[in-house]
């Protein structure tokens, strides 16, 4: 939301990324629209409620066209105008997540906090400590189990 379209610089590059964006929101789209519920059957319902069963099964049998629907949010955001760089993009989204409930979505998968490294590195340097010129002859499997009673013990 900061940046949307600024951050490129070739114009094919953009246009590029906006497709990407709007076949992902289209994909989500897909995922998330579901079937209609079958009812009870129009023999077993009064006739007044025999009208607006086959009512609602006729606005059931309505399917939403999720590439135009994609199309439509993905332009509505990119018209929005951009935050500052001192606004929260998660705040940002959490206001919008009803005008944009699919872009909210592919946002969630993006803006996750990001694994981090510090414990692979912890064990990289234990293995460090346990081979030194003295201990260099250790076959894979000694250090393996060196490793991890150093690590875990």
């Amino acid at each position: 939301p900061r940046f949307k379209t600024l951050g490129f610089r070739s114009s094919s590059k953009c246009s590029e990324a906006v497709n990407r964006l709007k076949m992902e929101c289209a994909a989500v789209i897909g995922h998330t629209t579901s079937e209609p519920q079958p009812g009870p059957s129009l023999e077993q319902l009064p006739t007044s409620d025999h009208l607006w069963q086959q009512l609602d099964q006729e606005v059931g049998r309505q399917t939403t066209n999720a590439s135009a629907d994609s199309i439509i949010e993905v332009q509505r955001y990119l018209a929005e105008g951009n935050i500052s760089r001192q606004e929260d993009p998660l705040t940002y989204w959490g206001n919008r997540k009803t005008s944009y409930p699919h872009l909210f979505h592919l946002a969630l998968q993006f803006l996750c906090t990001p694994a981090s490294s510090v414990p692979c590195e912890r064990v990289f340097s234990k293995a460090g400590e346990i081979v030194s010129k003295k201990r260099n002859r250790l076959n894979a499997n000694t250090l393996d189990k060196l490793i991890f009673l150093n690590k875990n013990l």
